[in-house]
């Protein structure tokens, strides 16, 4: 097995491992009962699915794309993006109850945005979009699915 065959591999196999790891979080997100009342649409489990879902798309972007693009022999990056999703997120699931969820998610958006290098040539269509987004899910999860979102900074 050449370099690039070995690269390729590793490459695939870090974001395969994910996947298996995400069908598990799944599994037992699906698991989870809700104490008071009975199921609605929005309850307790309805986070841990939705980001498993999230995490399956992004996922397979990344394993199609590497699957698509020429082996890079001399760097390890194609890893690098996905570790910086993940933390990321971890940084986002952190800072979001302290800050409340305008600052954390639009800080989220960006760092997400910039990792993709999504409009990074372009700011104002990039601050439209952080923006957009931010609000889009802002309305998404306080107004249609009436979640209670941490106001800003530090509101319990």
């Amino acid at each position: 097995m050449n370099n690039v065959e070995r690269f390729r591999r590793s490459a695939v196999l870090f974001p395969a491992f994910l996947l298996i790891l995400t069908t598990i979080y799944l599994a037992e997100a699906l698991s989870i009962r809700s104490q008071f009342g009975g199921d609605t649409i929005v309850g307790p489990r309805f986070m841990p699915i939705l980001m498993a879902f999230i995490m399956y798309a992004a996922l397979i972007v990344v394993i199609v794309g590497e699957w698509r693009k020429e082996a890079e022999a001399a760097t390890g990056g194609s890893l690098l993006r996905p570790l910086l999703i993940v933390v990321a997120t971890g940084i986002y699931i952190g800072v979001f109850r302290p800050l409340g969820y305008v600052p954390a998610t639009l800080g989220f958006v960006v760092a997400l945005f910039l990792i993709f290098d999504f409009e990074k040539h372009r700011p104002a269509f990039f601050l439209f979009y952080v923006i957009a987004v931010t609000a889009l899910f802002y309305g998404l999860f306080a107004g249609v699915f009436g979640v209670r979102l941490p106001p800003m900074l530090g509101g319990f």
